[in-house]
């Protein structure tokens, strides 16, 4: 470049540098107008490290040299700040493209002032926009880096909020607060929820699970979490749902939910599973010294072999239709009278009547537990 090009384009950078203030408070000012996360920021804070990464592309420029590594510090710090601040990462590269237009309008302005060549002109274009692509990468890396660990640390510490409320280790007034701070209604309902880990990947498990909606935590190795009370958790394992509560008494959700689990598994149930839909089966489950005296009481007598777990599956089916006899040849694909036969031999040999509710719900509390461990 020759010496007269040369003094053209340090007058014309000379003249940007100048105007790098006035340039900054309308970048400044068209971002607030523009995006609302930049509007809840100080104006005059904004400005200052707006003007201050300005200032040092227009130096960059003036000195014809690319962007120092304490510039590029400095415009990664620029990137970090906007992330911490809540300023997303399309909003820095617009709010970017913003002032890149409003250098290039005061590169050009400054041009046509000073008579510089359009050829100069154009070369201090061009190493303007390498100097911006140097300054994009910095500050963009260095957001996505902040984000990625703001998200996790938000991540903990949804996940230390859940198994606290589901454990019940918080008290009152930190309920509240932590309500606030993750957008939890105290009036809401919830559900618990748990699962075990080894049934397959987690991912599907907590398909729909949005930030609000739903926490997820681990518990001694298992899944767990809650949702809200319309919600549910996509995916066919086996997912055990507590009572709907409010956020209060999630532990005690919790608790239930975990017994439902423990019934799942000894009962060899399957896919989503609450109170409704496993009854008294975790009774059964907790109270393993009644079901043994009622599997001696009811079905011992009717001793060992094909013909007791004839008998036995026939009164577990007539239980389950309502005692009717019609309905239970049905299902068993047999005559009625094959099943009056049937039940006036368990009758007889249990010493029972199976029409007595009592009597019918002792007999199928035996039958569970003598399912649930393992002597079919």
């Amino acid at each position: 470049m020759s010496s007269s090009r040369a003094r053209a384009k340090q007058r014309m950078i000379t003249g940007v540098l100048d105007r790098v203030p006035e340039a900054s408070e309308r970048v400044v000012a068209r971002a607030r107008a523009e995006m609302p996360d930049y509007a809840r920021l100080s104006a005059t804070t904004v400005v200052r490290s707006t003007e201050s990464i300005l200032e040092r592309l227009a130096r960059a420029l003036h000195e014809s040299r690319p962007l120092l590594a304490d510039d590029v510090d400095a415009i990664r710090d620029f990137g970090e700040t906007r992330a911490r601040q809540g300023i997303s990462l399309a909003d820095v590269q617009n709010g970017w493209r913003i002032a890149v237009r409003e250098i290039l309008a005061e590169l050009t302005a400054a041009a046509h002032a000073g008579k510089v060549p359009d050829r100069v002109l154009l070369e201090s274009i061009t190493d303007l926009l390498d100097l911006v692509d140097q300054a994009s990468i910095a500050f963009s890396s260095a957001h996505r880096e902040v984000e990625i660990a703001l998200a996790r640390h938000d991540e903990q510490f949804r996940a230390e909020v859940t198994r606290a409320l589901l454990l019940g280790t918080i008290g009152p007034a930190e309920l509240q607060i932590r309500a606030q701070q993750l957008g939890l209604d105290a009036d809401g309902e919830y559900r618990a929820y748990r699962s075990r880990a080894d049934e397959g990947p987690t991912a599907p498990a907590l398909q729909g699970i949005s930030t609000v909606r739903g926490f997820a935590t681990t518990v001694d190795g298992d899944l767990a979490g809650f949702v809200e009370n319309s919600s549910t958790l996509e995916g066919s394992r086996l997912i055990a749902y507590g009572p709907a509560t409010r956020i209060a008494d999630l532990d005690r959700s919790f608790r239930l939910a975990t017994r439902v689990l423990a019934t799942a598994q000894l009962f060899d149930l399957t896919g989503p599973l609450d109170l409704d839909r496993v009854g008294l089966l975790p009774a059964i489950a907790a109270d393993t010294e009644l079901g043994a005296e009622l599997v001696h009481r009811y079905l011992d007598p009717l001793g060992p072999g094909e013909a007791a777990r004839t008998l036995i599956d026939t009164a577990e089916c007539f239980l389950d239709t309502g005692m009717r006899v019609d309905a239970t040849a049905e299902r068993l694909i047999v005559h009625p009278n094959t099943v009056r036969y049937r039940l006036s031999r368990f009758e007889e040999l249990a010493a029972t009547d199976l029409r007595g509710a009592g009597t019918a719900l002792q007999v199928w509390w035996a039958i569970q537990h003598r399912r649930a461990t393992g002597h079919d």
